[in-house]
């Protein structure tokens, strides 16, 4: 059996972004989903996201423009209301809406030494102590940039070496 989520198509979409914006190709999110033709999509159509297999790299947790930041880390640009999925699989040691400076942010344990943590979230869609599997969302974009790092213990590591290229 297939694990995944679901996306509910917007105004403009094509099969062809939302694909891309998942991390999969077009082929597999229309076999997936028995389309006949990429082309046949209709706005309020659901979509199941299957989640990539387990991978022990870290993964993209949102595809977009993105630029470093002082802090060490990424900032990343996507449409509002996107997903941000978890980067590697770990426990969700942190979910607050509270963090100064930061503002709705989750810290993923990856029980290996690294945290992945993403700040700047409009929504939070996980709690703390929670078991979360890669590519499974665990908030949502608002207007500001998705700002992601990768630390090994306190020190912050290169996100970007880490991380596939696009």
């Amino acid at each position: 059996m297939l694990q995944g989520s679901y996306h509910t198509v917007r105004p403009g979409e094509t099969l062809w972004r939302i694909a891309h914006t998942y991390g999969l190709d077009v082929a597999t999110l229309a076999a997936v989903n028995r389309l006949p033709s990429a082309r046949q999509l209709k706005v309020g159509q659901r979509l199941f996201i299957p989640l990539p297999p387990e991978s022990g790299r870290f993964l993209w947790p949102l595809r977009g423009s993105f630029g470093a930041s002082s802090s060490g880390g990424l900032d990343i640009r996507s449409t509002p209301g996107s997903f941000v999925r978890v980067s590697r699989s770990g426990r969700v040691a942190v979910a607050t809406s509270r963090l100064a400076g930061w503002g709705k942010t989750v810290v993923v344990d990856h029980l290996d030494g690294y945290l992945t943590i993403y700040s700047g979230l409009d929504q939070i869609l996980v709690a703390p102590g929670t078991q979360i599997r890669q590519g499974v969302p665990l908030g949502t974009t608002g207007p500001r940039a998705l700002h992601f790092q990768v630390r090994q213990g306190v020190k912050p590591a290169s996100a970007l070496a880490l991380l596939p290229a696009e």
